[in-house]
């Protein structure tokens, strides 16, 4: 319990540094996504791959994050979030700490309910932009999508739409 509201405390420090430090110049284009996914969705790795072609980028380029163990999904994703990787203190090591460091050009939040767990490692992750669903944490995501996250195919036309009127794709 005190785990979770020093995870919050620290959440909600470094949510504050990290929009205060977010820049888009007009040369910016998407060339690597990470997407962070609850299983809730049911959103199968393969879908989120395809997105790559969307952005004219190698599938190498997508790094995904399955937030919570779900034996269906855990086969198709590269990495399984462990809550093992999060200290007291929030701080991160391991595979965690490995996928937050790299740096993206696009963060997708593919879930739509508050967890600070999810909230912190979206915050931590290294973006550019960030989107995400209403029913998360909105701070954490520049563009936020006010639909069901399984409606994948809304998903997918609305961030189409949205990265072209950014002009970023």
């Amino acid at each position: 319990m005190i785990s979770k509201l020093l995870r919050k405390w620290v959440f909600e420090k470094e949510l504050d540094k990290s929009m205060s430090s977010k820049q888009l110049d007009a040369s910016f284009k998407i060339s690597k996504i990470a997407i962070l996914v609850d299983p809730i969705t049911a959103v199968d790795s393969r879908f989120l791959l395809n997105l790559a072609k969307m952005f004219k980028i190698s599938e190498l380029q997508v790094s995904l994050l399955l937030l919570n163990k779900n034996a269906e999904l855990e086969k198709q994703y590269q990495q399984i979030f462990n809550p093992q990787e999060v200290n007291f203190w929030g701080s991160f090591k391991g595979e965690l700490l490995n996928f937050c460091e790299s740096e993206y050009d696009l963060l997708i939040n593919y879930y739509n309910k508050i967890d600070h767990d999810f909230s912190l490692i979206s915050v931590r992750t290294k973006h550019k932009i960030s989107v995400g669903f209403s029913g998360a944490d909105e701070r954490v995501n520049d563009v936020v999508f006010d639909f069901d996250p399984k409606d994948k195919e809304t998903f997918k036309k609305e961030l189409l739409k949205y990265m072209n009127i950014l002009n970023i794709i």
